[in-house]
């Protein structure tokens, strides 16, 4: 239930407001955001799955740990906020557009030469 809160509301909502603040594409960013928190879950649970299966079959680990599903469940949930706190910080770093005013129009000599010489 938590991930859901995450994955579409809460990541949507602060990419799109750092991306259009730096008038990135807010969709994108959004999407970037959501596909970086399941990526780094699912690489986590992958990872540790495999350490726990190479457990079982070497060292007779038992195969089936309420707490080995607890640990990859919490890491993997760490491991997405890291990800998305990561992505989010790129995100920030981006300069954001500013509007400086426009420079003042080049000097016009022509006038001034014309006077000079009459």
């Amino acid at each position: 239930m938590l991930e859901l809160y995450f994955l579409f509301y809460r990541i949507p909502k602060m990419m799109s407001r750092l991306a259009r603040e730096r008038n990135r594409s807010a969709v994108v960013w959004s999407i970037l955001g959501i596909l970086t928190w399941i990526g780094a879950e699912l690489l986590v649970a992958f990872t540790l799955g495999l350490v726990h299966g190479l457990g079982v079959a070497l060292w007779g680990w038992p195969s089936q740990s309420t707490a080995v599903s607890l640990l990859t469940y919490a890491l993997a949930l760490i491991a997405a906020l890291a990800s998305v706190t990561l992505l989010s910080r790129i995100l920030t770093a981006k300069a954001t557009q500013t509007d400086y005013p426009a420079p003042p129009p080049p000097p016009s000599f022509a006038q001034s030469e014309q006077r000079s010489i009459d």
